[in-house]
């Protein structure tokens, strides 16, 4: 319910349409793009910088729910408050662009270390994918919500009403995220100890982690592989709905049709891929979803038509809910219990380090070469650097190495 929630946010600001109104009318100008992958950019610097301390933390004090609760309490108030920007005001609409998207990617971070809890090995990549998959019909749904008020094009004349999406986008996160805190229920025990004793313990966790970096080689591997593909699949999310308008001229309503026909091929990517990793393997499945994306990207640079873009649009969207999901399910398979907060806090530095990297190269690409097509298709090469390292990676260890330490810590613990 979590992943159905948070979708509104990477659906309408990130993806379709505040980025739209950020380049074409806010920041409207030569270097919008630059613009739109410094915001991105420094969002998730932030987030690469302490993710994993904010995971250890949580892992340390037992309260990863309460961490999940305040993020998704400061996106959705941050969210709302874009109504407040009008059209020039680059620097607050850069602001609270970027405290959104932080509280944003926190809370994915928290969501996604509570996998471990709620699946086992055996049912990790199904759990994963459902949970994606109900994602993308978040996204629908709340696109659905803001039609009405986008319909009527990304223009001056209809500022009013795109001020309004904002909120409604805010509104149906707040509601839709409830059921998560309602019914959730977290494991860990929980421990009452000054923030300063939580401060001091966050970092020894992660001296830890990283003394025992040899233990989980192969989970330090894959986030190696997994921060360089999610470079080109950050700046495919960050443009995908830019570039539609700016390169092929797409319409608002059109978006709004390509963003709701988007859902539905993710979906099924996010669960059927969910299913095969259960049966093939991650790296099997992973491989698959990278090799998609690199004919995506090829194919992205060289289309001139709405037409055939529809096409291209529905293997994208194939290809990342595919990608993110058995991302994270193999994060959950190379993951102790006890350590999930901050592993998927490493998966999060990974992850949002490429997010800091990729919309910005792409936006640097963009406006130096004049060409959003030059800069797709130079971006697909990190998707064939991901699929050859995806061949570094050995599952049967990884899987190993998480069950065993599983094994000691319930050995200590047994009287």
């Amino acid at each position: 319910m979590f992943d159905f929630a948070n979708s509104s946010y990477t659906t309408i600001i990130v993806s379709f349409f505040f980025s739209n109104v950020f380049i074409q009318l806010i920041a409207a100008g030569p270097d919008a793009d630059l613009w739109w992958g410094r915001a991105t950019g420094l969002a998730n610097l932030v987030v690469f910088l302490l993710s994993p301390l904010v995971g250890a933390i949580a892992d340390e004090s037992g309260r990863k729910k309460g961490f999940l609760f305040a993020t998704y309490a400061l996106c959705v108030g941050a969210t709302a408050a874009l109504w407040l920007v009008r059209p020039g005001e680059i620097l607050p609409a850069i602001v609270l662009f970027v405290v959104s998207n932080i509280a944003f990617s926190f809370g994915e971070n928290f969501a996604g270390a509570f996998l471990p809890e709620i699946s086992t090995p055996a049912n990790v990549g199904r759990v994963s994918g459902f949970g994606w998959g109900l994602g993308y019909l978040g996204g629908l749904l709340s696109l659905a919500l803001v039609f009405p008020l986008v319909r009527g094009g990304i223009t001056l004349d209809n500022y009013e009403n795109l001020r309004l999406v904002w909120p409604v986008t805010a509104a149906f996160f707040l509601v839709a995220a409830l059921p998560t805190f309602l019914i959730l229920r977290e494991r860990a025990p929980r421990r009452r100890e000054p923030f300063g004793y939580y401060l001091r313990n966050g970092f020894g966790r992660l001296g830890q982690t990283v003394h025992a970096a040899r233990t989980f080689r192969e989970l330090v591997r894959f986030l190696a592989v997994f921060f360089v593909f999610s470079i080109g699949l950050t700046a495919i999310i960050a443009f995908f709905g830019v570039y539609a308008v700016t390169t092929l001229h797409f319409t608002p309503v059109e978006m709004v049709l390509l963003g709701a026909l988007l859902q539905v091929p993710s979906a099924l990517g996010a669960v059927t891929f969910g299913l095969l990793q259960d049966r093939l393997g991650a790296r099997r499945t992973l491989q698959a979803a990278l090799l998609l994306w690199i004919a995506v990207s090829a194919t992205t640079a060289l289309v001139d038509e709405k037409r055939t873009f529809w096409f291209v649009a529905m293997a994208a969207g194939l290809g990342i809910g595919s990608l993110q999901a058995a991302s994270r399910a193999l994060v959950g398979l190379f993951s102790p219990v006890d350590k999930s907060g901050e592993f998927f806090g490493l998966w999060g530095l990974a992850g949002k380090g490429a997010y800091a990297l990729g919309p910005l190269l792409f936006g640097w690409i963009s406006s130096a070469s004049g060409s959003q097509r030059t800069a797709a298709l130079v971006n697909g090469a990190f998707f064939v650097a991901g699929l050859l390292g995806m061949f570094l990676i050995d599952e049967r260890r990884g899987r190993e190495a998480a069950a065993a330490w599983n094994g000691r810590r319930e050995a200590s613990a047994s009287p």
